[in-house]
């Protein structure tokens, strides 16, 4: 069993990077796969036919106008196939590591606290090497930026009508009941006032270092679902950390 390939499905399917939409038809050709069926899935699918709209393509015979999907979508588009529909077997290959990395990185994204770390791809967490925990701390962070920043674009009211009219307030104040979990809103909140506090001094963005300590200290992997506990003992940590910043003297400037 291959667990890497230098060519991954991506490379392999020869996108070329200039495209933002790329056509079904050509991907299904390369895969060997009926192009009818493939497309009729797709426009049945709420998010991918969402990013789909049909263009015309430059072929040897002239343009012709087929379905074509955002590019950002294909590693989505990609999850949701058959890989035994594949006809090379190098396509399939490539193919079914690319969806058993796929649900890796599902899994670590979503996955509560409390759940074991191992999945299709790494073994349980007492039999992870040092590359493997790293693999699955660095996932963790991630899942907390990704998180903060979400979380800091609802409470900030982003893409709401409400952000407009209030110039001046605090949005955070005022959208904080927006949010279906009040301990990740607290959390979050506390979370960028160290952040943005810390990075005045230090002038560099500080937010890794939060997240870094949320995990290495409390093993908080996501705002999801945290226990009150933990989660308390994370809002005394920071704060803590806030108050010795307040307490001391600024840095002297960059030269």
């Amino acid at each position: 069993m291959n667990w890497f390939y230098a060519e991954d499905i991506l490379a392999w399917l020869g996108n070329d990077p200039n495209r933002t939409y790329v056509p079904i038809a050509e991907l299904c050709e390369a895969l060997g796969m009926g192009a009818v069926r493939e497309e009729r899935r797709l426009r049945g699918h709420a998010v991918l036919s969402a990013g789909a709209r049909r263009l015309p393509v430059e072929t040897e015979t002239g343009d012709v106008v087929m379905l074509c999907l955002r590019v950002e979508l294909l590693p989505l588009w990609l999850v949701t196939l058959d890989a035994g529909q594949v006809v090379d077997p190098a396509g399939r290959a490539r193919l079914e590591l690319f969806q058993r990395e796929a649900a890796s990185i599902l899994w670590q994204t979503a996955r509560p606290q409390g759940f074991d770390s191992g999945d299709l791809l790494l073994p349980t967490r007492h039999q992870q090497g040092p590359a493997e925990q790293a693999y699955v701390g660095s996932m963790a962070m991630a899942t907390l930026a990704r998180q903060q920043m979400l979380i800091e674009r609802q409470l900030d009211g982003v893409g709401s009508d409400a952000a407009a009219d209030d110039q001046g307030n605090d949005p955070w104040a005022r959208q904080s009941s927006s949010l279906d979990d009040p301990a990740a809103a607290r959390l979050a909140q506390t979370v960028r006032r160290v952040a943005q506090s810390l990075a005045e001094r230090t002038r560099r963005n500080e937010y890794f270092g939060v997240f870094s300590g949320l995990y290495r200290n409390f093993s908080i992997s996501s705002y999801r679902r945290m226990p009150s506990g933990r989660l308390y003992e994370a809002l005394e940590w920071l704060e803590r950390w806030y108050g010795d910043m307040i307490g001391e003297p600024e840095p002297p400037p960059d030269i």
